[in-house]
């Protein structure tokens, strides 16, 4: 099958094959005789198996480390309790983001009623204050991602609606 097709099974962008055969996460496909790459069953397997990885938060280099592991789904539940102990690991990471975010948003709200609690003057201070007041705790950071679509979200055993 060509890489289009390989893309709309798995339900990823042609780019996105691209790009994990770039980093090593897939193989090179033979060519056909014409000249294009042409993937079989188990380039499909193996790319449904990186972007299910992806989609549960694993970096490329948790994937690498993983696929050798999984090996083509011949030792299953080698795979199955390393993404296990990667969940774990998963949620750890969230919980400990979730705190930087609600301690964030805390500091957003003392931001907030120090604007409201004090007058707007006629015109802004030099050090600008009257409007984007000073903090004193040290900042977040804050890493914006896209909102999911409805494709990032189908789910890969099943073909989209």
């Amino acid at each position: 099958m060509r890489i289009s097709e390989l893309a709309d099974r798995v339900g990823v962008p042609t780019s996105t094959v691209r790009y994990y055969k770039r980093v090593g996460l897939l193989t090179l496909p033979t060519r056909s005789g014409s000249g294009y790459r042409d993937y079989d069953e188990d380039d499909a397997t193996r790319l449904l198996f990186v972007a299910r990885a992806r989609r549960m938060g694993l970096s490329c280099e948790q994937i690498s480390a993983l696929l050798p592991i999984w090996d083509g789904g011949a030792n299953c539940g080698a795979a199955r309790e390393r993404v296990s102990r990667l969940i774990s690991q998963k949620r750890s990471e969230i919980a400990g983001r979730i705190a930087e975010l609600e301690q964030f948003a805390s500091q957003l709200d003392q931001l907030r009623t120090t604007l409201q609690d004090s007058p707007a003057p006629p015109g802004c201070r030099t050090d600008l204050s009257c409007c984007v007041p000073k903090s004193t705790t040290a900042p977040i950071a804050i890493e914006l991602i896209p909102h999911l679509t409805r494709r990032d979200t189908v789910d890969l055993g099943r073909p989209a609606d």
